[in-house]
Parts: C-alpha cells; sequence; structure tokens
C-alpha cells in the first residue's frame, strides 16, 4: 500500500532518479536532490577524501541522505559498498580473509556471525547496503577472481554464501543492525571458458559460461535459490554472458528464471556499468537491459546520459511505463523493508565497535580455521613453542599485509 501511495504521487524524473545509482565521486549531494537519485556507492578507492575514518564515512553518507530526503518526496537513497570481507575501504575497519580463505574453514557458524560484525561496522558509518555475498562456483583457478568465491563445490558454496546472508539481514530484513544483502553475479560467472573473455588482454573475466542449461542449472544456480529462500532483496547481475548474450542482455534467466520461476521479488542491481555491455548501442543497451528485468543502473559516471536515454526511451514507447513502475516499485519495496524511511541515518553509537578488539577476535579465529597446510615434509609441524631453534619464514608474503589480507 506504501509502494502504490507513494509510486502514484512520483513524476518520470523522480522514478528515474530512482533507478540511478551513482558512485559518490562523481555526485554531489547537491545533485541528489536536485535529480532525486535514489542510491549512490563507493567503489574502490571512494571514501571521504582527508578524512578517511569511521566518523568520516559517516558524516559523507549522511550528507546525502540529507539531500535525498531534502526532495519533495522525502525518499531517502540508499548508500552501498563492496564489504565482501570486511569494511576494507574504511581505514580502521576489521578485514577478513577472502571468502576463498572463508571457504577453507567450512565453519557457517564463523562466516555467519563475520556477516554480522560487518553489518555493524557498515551501520556505523551510515551505510545499509552490502554488495556481497558472492555466490560464484569457480571452475577454472585462472580466473583472476577466483578469491571471490567460497569454493568450487557447489553445495560449500550454497551453505557459506547463505550463511553470509543470513548474517548481513538477519531473519528478516528491517532486523535491527543488519543491512541488505546482495547476492551476485548472476549467474555463471566462475564457469567462464578460458579464451572467451571479451577484455584486451583478458582470458576468463566477463567471459562465456559455455555450458548447457542443465549443468548451469547444476552447478551455478543453486546457491540462489537458497539465497531467495533466505531472504534476498536484492541480486546483482554478472558481467559474463551465456548462449551468445551478455547476462544483462538475459531475458529469459532474468525475467523467466529468476523471477517468475524461482520468485524472486526483491530489485535488480546491475554491475558497474555492465548495462552497456548489453549492446554497442548505448541507447539500445538501456532499453535490452531495462525490459531484460534490470530495475537499477550502476551507471556509475555519467548520470546526464544515462537519466536522459531513459527519458527518450520512454517517450519513443521502446520502455513501457509499466515496466519503470514495476522496476520502481521493487526498489521502494525493498527500501520499505529495510525500514529506511522510517530509520534513513546509521548508528553513531556503534562507531566505538568499528575495529574493535572484540570484532578483530573473530577475524583472528578466521584467519586461524582458514590456514590450509600444503606441505610438512620432515615433520616440521607443528612447531615445538619451547624451541630454541630459529624460525625462518621466507618468500613474497613473509612480511606483506596486502598478501597477507588477500
Amino acid at each position: 500500500e506504501r509502494v502504490a501511495d507513494l509510486l502514484g504521487r512520483m513524476s518520470l524524473e523522480e522514478k528515474i532518479g530512482q533507478m540511478t545509482l551513482i558512485e559518490k565521486n562523481s555526485i554531489t549531494p547537491e545533485t541528489v536532490t536536485e535529480l532525486y537519485i535514489g542510491a549512490v556507492l563507493s567503489g574502490g578507492g571512494g571514501y571521504p577524501q582527508g578524512n578517511n575514518t569511521p566518523e568520516g564515512w559517516a558524516e559523507m553518507v549522511h550528507a546525502y541522505q540529507d539531500a535525498a530526503l531534502a526532495t519533495p518526496l522525502k525518499i531517502p537513497m540508499i548508500y552501498g559498498v563492496d564489504a565482501v570481507h570486511g569494511h576494507s575501504n574504511v581505514l580502521g575497519a576489521v578485514i577478513f580473509p577472502h571468502n576463498i580463505g572463508l571457504g577453507a574453514t567450512r565453519n557457517a557458524e564463523l562466516i555467519e556471525e563475520i556477516g554480522r560484525i560487518t553489518a555493524l561496522e557498515l551501520i556505523a558509518t551510515g551505510i545499509y547496503w552490502n554488495y556481497s555475498p558472492v555466490l560464484a562456483v569457480p571452475r577454472d583457478i585462472r580466473w583472476g577472481r577466483t578469491y571471490e568465491g567460497y569454493a568450487e563445490n557447489t553445495e560449500l558454496v550454497t551453505e557459506l554464501s547463505s550463511a553470509m546472508l543470513l548474517g548481513l539481514q538477519g531473519e528478516a530484513l528491517g532486523t535491527p543492525n543488519r543491512v541488505l544483502g546482495t547476492p551476485k553475479h548472476f549467474v555463471g560467472d566462475g564457469g567462464t571458458a578460458f579464451g572467451t573473455s571479451p577484455q584486451s588482454g583478458g582470458f576468463l573475466d566477463r567471459g562465456l559460461t559455455d555450458v548447457d542449461e542443465e549443468t548451469l542449472r547444476a552447478v551455478h544456480l543453486p546457491p540462489y535459490l537458497e539465497a531467495i529462500a533466505n531472504g534476498a532483496r536484492n541480486i546483482m547481475i554478472s558481467y559474463s554472458s551465456w548462449d551468445g548474450l551478455r547476462m544483462h542482455a538475459q531475458q529469459y534467466l532474468i525475467q523467466d528464471v529468476l523471477i517468475d520461476e524461482l520468485g524472486f521479488e526483491g530489485f535488480i542491481v546491475s554491475d558497474w556499468a555492465g548495462m552497456d555491455d548489453a549492446s554497442p548501442d548505448y541507447y539500445e543497451a538501456m532499453v535490452i537491459s531495462v525490459n531484460a528485468g534490470v530495475d537499477m543502473n550502476m551507471v556509475p559516471y555519467d548520470y546526464t546520459r544515462f537519466i536522459n536515454t531513459m527519458n527518450e526511451a520512454v517517450a519513443n514507447g521502446d520502455i513501457s511505463m509499466e515496466r519503470i513502475d514495476q522496476a520502481v516499485a521493487n526498489i521502494l519495496r525493498v527500501k520499505f523493508e529495510m525500514g529506511l524511511f522510517e530509520h534513513p541515518y546509521g548508528d553513531l553509537t556503534l562507531l566505538e565497535t568499528v575495529g574493535s578488539d572484540e570484532h578483530r577476535a573473530v577475524a583472528r579465529q578466521a584467519v586461524s580455521e582458514s590456514l590450509v597446510l600444503l606441505k610438512n615434509e620432515g615433520d616440521a609441524l607443528p612447531l615445538n613453542p619451547d624451541t630454541d631453534q630459529v624460525v625462518f619464514i621466507a618468500g613474497q608474503g613473509a612480511d606483506n599485509i596486502g598478501i597477507q589480507a588477500g
């Protein structure tokens, strides 16, 4: 009822604004108000310049929220980040092992707790939307993003990604101190064939998942069934292709399978400029993607071009008002379910939890449980804590926190 009431009072400009997701370095709070923008995100490096602290983040995000609430209908914006293994853009936040390490723990309870902690550190900085968990099932370890998947085993990916989603969202969206998760990238991003990448010099990334539908459903789809059963209300589309079509153009897999067959009722977001790949022609790419079922475009930069194109497509009848209303209703419904209209701002009382000893203890447990012993020649391990011998640790990663963390 609230969605229908709000939708009935919105202009086309306000509706298109809700469908627009912009990178924060590309837009000011004032423009959020002017164009009724519904969502803002931080990519890598998208932190508050000169003040990368939890407090600085909260101030930055709340400024965008102030701007959204200054619009006539006061629809809150939703701010998103890639806190895939902790709130990693924030200096001082707790960093957890990457998903491939968490997969090695095979500890679903631990991963759910990591999701819960990540949600707290997000909310402290004003953020209620996390582009996580990754549901990829990597089939070829030469893929550069293999580390983002929990395992090559479908059952393990399903179990652990669902645990992360429950940790982030709780039993129901709108649970206090929980955030909206984003299972990604639908579907088959971990199954691309070597040599099919469309990127210059690429091999696997964004390539073709060259399998039949039976294999796609058996290997790559099950984590999404479980995610939807556990309350997924936002799903991100993959850069990859299947059956000769980019995923952002896949009306069959998005509309017929994900929405109609699996019963997904949340909103669907593109990957970073992912809709652009649906066609070499930008106008056609936007029309194809929106009509295929993508509700929100992670633009991320040139929002003027996207908004103008959307207005043109509606005027031409290439995108119907019915489809616009459907997309906006999906977005608004999730915002209402999150409680964002009642609680649009973060909880500053949680700032003291960011990087806390309690949270770091869980990260240390995750590191310990994720260690994988490859060789133990000469019974070198376990080390005797009472030994007076020198233990020499060598190699590129021996004293490199970047490699150790990822």
